[in-house]
């Protein structure tokens, strides 16, 4: 059983216990109602009323089983999210992180609009409930992407990646030969226009830190393609981020249409690349609710060309 445990801030002061689980701790009316029902919620370890008002420091533990009871009793049925349709990785009360394959958005866009046939879309059609993203991948991008079942999961977790505690690992095929077999970049960007997506590396941009490894180096097309897998490591959260920063360093990644130079974009049509190389294969984390630390792997998936396997 997992416990949801709760320190009520100085902003949350004066809140009634009803006001609290429903508005910054983000459950359902259905769910406060269970909890209440089973004596499962508690402040200070003991009986609260629902009107009473809570006060700044006051721990509040809310324990989670009567909800893993209701997701299993709404288990989606075949048709509600069709077989491959999804990969979980991991699952619990609290969390989900699935298998972006590549091309899928993550998230409603202009070119999936009104959540038709996301990631997002079929999480949400599997749990038959809302599914709040943690962070999101680039449509081309494969890999982990994780979820949160309750809005403060989701809240806790990106005061992680604000401060840095969220670890994030990505492999990545990319053009050319790397200056050094690993190295920090630390390289601020910003927009290269104020109306376009497309980023670059500028002098009064915003800070952006990303380390790489070189994981191995090889030769495509009968030599004539210098490539080289790395390990990249995104200290910080920029958009595009490793795709720029490579980009910067001379070592595009294979198949980007946006960043790349001359010799980067013929080596990839040559490959028959149609989307950039990267791929999200590790997230470390605190688990929101039991505290405890959360790795999660998965292989790279790369574009089926000869010579561009995983590690």
């Amino acid at each position: 059983m997992l416990c949801l445990c709760h320190t009520v801030t100085p902003q949350e002061d004066g809140l009634t216990l009803q006001q609290l689980l429903r508005g910054p701790l983000g459950l359902s009316y259905r769910q406060v109602k269970t909890a209440k029902q089973q004596d499962a919620v508690s402040v200070d370890a003991a009986p609260f009323f629902s009107n009473q008002p809570v006060r700044a420091g006051m721990v509040v533990r809310v324990h989670l089983k009567s909800f893993a009871d209701e997701a299993r009793a709404n288990e989606p049925s075949a048709a509600a999210c069709p077989p491959g349709a999804l990969r979980v990785l991991y699952e619990d009360d609290a969390l989900i992180a699935v298998h972006k394959p590549a091309l899928l958005q993550c998230h409603p866009s202009p070119s999936a609009p009104n959540g038709r046939d996301t990631l997002e879309a079929r999480v949400r059609a599997y749990l038959r409930a809302d599914a709040h993203p943690v962070h999101r991948l680039d449509a081309e991008t494969t890999g982990i992407v994780l979820f949160a079942k309750l809005p403060y999961a989701q809240a806790h977790l990106q005061r992680q990646m604000q401060a840095g505690t969220f670890g994030k690992v990505y492999h990545a095929w990319v053009y050319g030969t790397l200056p050094r077999a690993e190295d920090t970049i630390d390289a601020p960007i910003a927009r290269i226009s104020p109306d376009s997506f497309t980023r670059a590396v500028t002098p009064g941009g915003q800070r952006a830190v990303s380390r790489y490894r070189l994981l191995r180096a090889v030769t495509l097309e009968d030599g004539c393609v210098p490539a080289a897998l790395v390990e990249l490591h995104p200290l910080t959260g920029r958009t595009h981020q490793l795709r720029v920063h490579m980009t910067h360093i001379g070592c595009p990644l294979l198949g980007d249409t946006r960043y790349f130079t001359e010799a980067s974009r013929a080596a990839s049509l040559a490959l028959g690349l149609r989307y950039h190389q990267l791929a999200s294969v590790s997230l470390r984390f605190l688990h929101p609710v039991s505290g405890e630390e959360i790795e999660l792997r998965c292989p790279a998936q790369f574009s089926p060309v000869p010579g561009l396997s995983a590690p």
